[in-house]
């Protein structure tokens, strides 16, 4: 099960927003209110629910320390680093040494809060290879020190705009030195569209940069996976009892662009009555969201009552695509494999009738929404089927050849509760380049 709502302790006044790029100590403590430090209601129940993550004693995390003034530090790896930088560690090798920037801001959109790391898109023309990397400056021996050096790309390049950030210290590694900063979250009224030919930085997950190593299609540079792998407690957010907080995972939903931009700015719909878990909401992966993203559902011409034809050729291919990028904390879930028992309810009887990719996988469906009474989560992964496909027409015109046809059950997470979600952007996708017809095989999608 998941906490309840968190709070953030800070004025939202304006007024009293200091307009510095980057706060110095003095300013910091004199501004508590603005100190960029989040707090969690404090939990009064210790076994109220249960975390999907597991517990919060870690040996690799300092203990929370305890606070007078009754604030709590959910994120202790930051107050592990080191705040001041020997020159001459840095300067050791004799070589070109990259400064790697991590900012990073507390998203407190959803129920649980979630931590997010800016991450830059970069193109290797020689390489012809894309992925995301942390923002980095080549480190020049001079009067300025290093961390002068990083401040002046972060408040100059990075943000341009009034914004609130902190300092928060350096790690020193094998793939260089990190400086952390801490960047007070300001919530969108609506999600970003993002593109890659229009937009170099990206506020990205754990999630992405650890589980997936995608953001999207795109790959995660293999520096920051590791960073992140010899150094778990930068994943970590801990509530006021010092229990770790689960980390919300990486998911998509695909549809039409326009209805996609709907969706962006007024959020989520439920899933409908005949779906496979029932009337909730629903999300998927990066590639199962393509069959949606780019494909009608029964991979059909469709357009509009006044004729606008939303689709081109004749197996349903969207002029325009579109996908939702979000956070899933998927709680208590319950997974359904194919090998389990067959979904008795009468709705999912009456499709198994028409649809016989259905009728092999009952057991990958509970249309009546029963996994809801005791998991907050539904998920089923992906699976083939070999069935009858009745499309392939003789030459006499009179009788069907019978051929057959791979269907696919594609990863979803069904979800109850509307605010363990939050949607971070939203994108349109290129269909022009795509197959005319799904094909389960194809990976090669671009956002526009």
């Amino acid at each position: 099960m998941l906490p309840g709502k968190s709070t953030r302790k800070i004025d939202t006044d304006s007024k009293k927003l200091d307009k510095n790029k980057i706060c110095n100590d003095d300013e910091y403590s004199k501004n508590r209110e603005l100190s960029l430090q989040y707090s969690l209601d404090k939990l009064d129940d210790a076994g109220a629910y249960e975390f999907a993550s597991g517990s919060g004693n870690s040996s690799d995390v300092e203990e929370v320390e305890s606070k007078d003034d009754g604030d709590c530090d959910i994120y202790p790896f930051a107050s592990t680093l080191e705040k001041d930088i020997d020159e001459f560690i840095i300067d050791a090798d004799g070589e070109e040494e990259m400064l790697h920037i991590c900012v990073y801001q507390i998203n407190t959109s959803c129920e649980l809060p979630f931590i997010e790391y800016l991450m830059m898109y970069s193109y290797n023309k020689e390489s012809k290879k894309q992925q995301f990397e942390f923002p980095s400056i080549k480190y020049a021996p001079s009067k300025r020190t290093a961390l002068d050096q990083v401040k002046t790309h972060v408040s100059t390049v990075l943000f341009k705009d009034n914004e609130i950030i902190k300092y928060r210290g350096h790690l020193k590694t094998n793939n260089g030195s990190y400086f952390f900063f801490h960047k007070y979250f300001r919530k969108l009224k609506f999600p970003h569209k993002l593109s890659i030919s229009d937009d170099d930085l990206w506020w990205t997950v754990t999630s992405e940069i650890v589980n997936f190593k995608k953001v999207l299609y795109v790959d995660v540079d293999k520096r920051a996976t590791d960073l992140f792998l010899r150094n778990p407690a930068i994943m970590r957010l801990y509530d006021c009892n010092n229990r770790l907080i689960e980390t919300p995972v990486i998911c998509y939903y695909g549809d039409q662009y326009q209805k996609i931009t709907y969706l962006a700015f007024f959020g989520l719909l439920k899933a409908p009555l005949k779906s496979s878990f029932g009337p909730f909401y629903v999300g998927t992966n990066f590639l199962s969201s393509m069959k949606y993203a780019c494909y009608t559902h029964d991979s059909k011409p469709f357009e509009l009552y006044d004729g606008t034809a939303l689709t081109t050729g004749k197996y349903g291919k969207y002029v325009e695509g579109g996908v939702l990028r979000s956070v899933l904390f998927v709680g208590k879930m319950n997974v359904f494999l194919k090998s389990g028992i067959p979904d008795e309810s009468q709705i999912s009887q009456e499709v198994a009738k028409t649809d016989e990719s259905v009728r092999k996988l009952l057991a990958l469906r509970d249309s009546n929404g029963n996994w809801t009474e005791n998991y907050d989560t539904a998920y089923s992964g992906l699976y083939f089927v070999s069935i009858d496909d009745d499309d392939d027409v003789g030459d006499d015109n009179d009788t069907k050849d019978k051929k057959k046809r791979i269907a696919v059950n594609t990863v979803e997470w069904f979800f109850k509760n509307y605010n363990h979600s939050s949607i971070l952007s939203y994108h349109m996708i290129e269909t022009g380049s795509i197959p005319e017809k799904y094909n389960v095989d194809y990976t090669e999608y671009n956002i526009k």
